[in-house]
C-alpha cells in the first residue's frame, strides 16, 4: 500500500511539473511560412503603387530576399534542427522564442517600410537573422553536429550582407544585390542538390529506379556559382558570365539524370523538378547577359533566378509541409498546382514581356498579379493546415514498409 501511494504521488508530481513547463510547439515553421507567404504576395505591388516607398526598386529587391527568402530559410532550418541534433538531443523551439523571432522579423520589415536610417535601421534588420542563428547554433554545438554548423551560420552572413547593402545606399552601383542572389542560387544548388534526389528516391528507389546524387557534378556546379559570386564582387562580369554558363550546364545535366516518367504523375515531385528547371534557365540567362556585357539585360535576366528559381523552389519545398499524406507519397492539391503554375507565368511575363501592353496593363503589371495570385493559392492549404497537427517527417512522406 505504501509503495502504491508513493507511485501515485510520483506520477502526480511529474504531471504537475510537466504542466508548469511552457509548451513547446512541434511546428515552429508554420508561422514563418505564413508570414513568408503573405509578404511574398504583397511585396511586388510596390510596382503598381510606387508611391508607397521612396525607392521601389531597392525595397522590392531587398524584401524579396530578406523578407521572403530569409523567412523561408528560417522555417526550413527550424524543421531540420530536431533531426540534425538526433534522438539524444532533440531540440524544439518554445513559444516565447518563436514569438520573439517573429517579432524580430516584423520589426525588420517595419524599419525598411518606414524609411528608418542609420543604426536604428541596421539594428532592426539584423535582429531576425541573428536570432535565428542563436536558436540554431547552440543545440548543434551541444550535439557536436559540426558539419551542419556552416549552414546554421548562414543567417549570420546574411545579417552582415544586409547591413552592407543598406550602407551602400540601396546597392546603387554596388554589386552586393547581385551577389546576394547568386548566394541564394548557391544555397539552392547545395541544399536542393541533396534534398531533391532524397525526395525522388523516397518514391522511386523501392521500384528499382534510384536517382543518382551526382555529388561530383554538384560540387563542380556549386563551385562555378561560387566563382561567379566572387567575380561579381570583383566586378568581372565576363568571368561571372562564363562561370554561370558552366554552372547552368552542369545543373542541367543533374536535371537530365534525375528525370523519371513518374515525376509527371506525382505533382509534388513535379513542382520540385520545375523549380530546378528554373534554376538551370536562370543561371544560363544571367550568365549569357553578363558574358555579352549588355548593361541593361542582366537586371532583367536576374528575374529568372529570383522569381523563377527562388520563388518556385521556396514554394515547392515549403508547400510539402501542408500537403495531404498518403502511404509513401504526398498529394499536392489543385491550389498547389495553380500556385506553381502562376509563379512560372509571372517569371515568364517578367522576363519576356516586361513592357509589352495588353488590356491597358504592361507585362510587369500582369507579372505582379500572377505572382500575387500564385502565393494566394499557396496560402489556402497553409491556412487549413495551421490548426492541424504537424506530420512527421514534415517535408516528406513515410516510406512504405518492404
Amino acid at each position: 500500500m505504501i509503495l502504491l501511494r508513493i507511485s501515485i504521488w510520483r506520477k502526480l508530481c511529474c504531471s504537475r511539473a510537466l504542466n508548469r513547463k511552457a509548451p513547446r510547439p512541434a511546428a515552429a515553421h508554420k508561422p514563418l511560412f505564413l508570414a513568408m507567404g503573405v509578404w511574398a504576395m504583397l511585396v511586388p505591388w510596390v510596382w503598381i503603387w510606387p508611391e508607397l516607398v521612396p525607392d521601389p526598386a531597392f525595397w522590392h529587391a531587398h524584401e524579396l530576399i530578406f523578407g521572403v527568402a530569409v523567412a523561408a530559410l528560417g522555417g526550413y532550418l527550424l524543421i531540420a534542427l530536431p533531426s540534425w541534433t538526433g534522438p539524444n538531443h532533440r531540440h524544439r523551439i518554445g513559444y516565447p522564442s518563436l514569438a520573439l523571432l517573429l517579432l524580430a522579423w516584423g520589426l525588420g520589415r517595419a524599419a525598411i517600410l518606414s524609411g528608418a536610417q542609420g543604426l536604428g535601421l541596421w539594428g532592426s534588420v539584423v535582429l531576425y537573422p541573428l536570432g535565428l542563428a542563436a536558436l540554431m547554433l547552440p543545440p548543434l554545438w551541444r550535439a557536436r553536429v559540426w558539419r551542419k554548423l556552416p549552414l546554421a551560420a548562414v543567417p549570420v552572413a546574411l545579417a552582415v550582407a544586409d547591413v552592407v547593402w543598406l550602407a551602400t545606399q540601396g546597392g546603387n552601383g554596388h554589386p552586393i544585390g547581385l551577389a546576394l542572389v547568386l548566394g541564394f542560387a548557391l544555397l539552392l544548388s547545395v541544399v536542393g542538390g541533396r534534398a531533391l534526389p532524397a525526395f525522388f528516391n523516397s518514391r522511386f528507389a523501392a521500384g528499382g529506379q534510384p536517382v543518382l546524387q551526382l555529388r561530383a557534378i554538384g560540387v563542380l556546379a556549386s563551385g562555378a556559382i561560387a566563382l561567379s559570386l566572387g567575380a561579381v564582387i570583383a566586378q568581372r562580369a565576363d568571368l561571372a558570365g562564363a562561370a554561370l554558363l558552366l554552372a547552368g550546364a552542369l545543373q542541367g545535366l543533374r536535371m537530365m539524370v534525375w528525370a523519371r516518367w513518374g515525376v509527371i504523375a506525382q505533382f509534388d515531385l513535379l513542382m520540385l523538378y520545375l523549380a530546378w528547371g528554373w534554376l538551370v534557365l536562370g543561371l544560363l540567362l544571367l550568365g549569357r547577359a553578363l558574358w555579352l556585357g549588355d548593361a541593361g539585360t542582366p537586371a532583367t535576366m536576374l528575374h529568372g533566378l529570383t522569381l523563377g528559381a527562388m520563388g518556385a523552389m521556396i514554394m515547392a519545398v515549403t508547400a510539402r509541409a501542408f500537403m495531404t499524406r498518403a502511404p509513401g507519397r504526398l498529394l499536392a492539391s489543385p491550389a498547389h498546382a495553380a500556385a506553381i503554375a502562376l509563379i512560372s507565368i509571372a517569371a515568364v511575363l517578367r522576363l519576356a514581356f516586361p513592357t509589352a501592353e495588353a488590356m491597358g496593363l504592361t507585362g510587369l503589371h500582369w507579372s505582379v498579379m500572377a505572382w500575387s495570385l500564385g502565393w494566394a493559392c499557396y496560402l489556402l492549404p497553409l491556412l487549413r493546415g495551421l490548426a492541424q497537427p504537424s506530420p512527421h517527417p514534415v517535408l516528406g512522406a513515410k516510406r512504405l514498409s518492404a
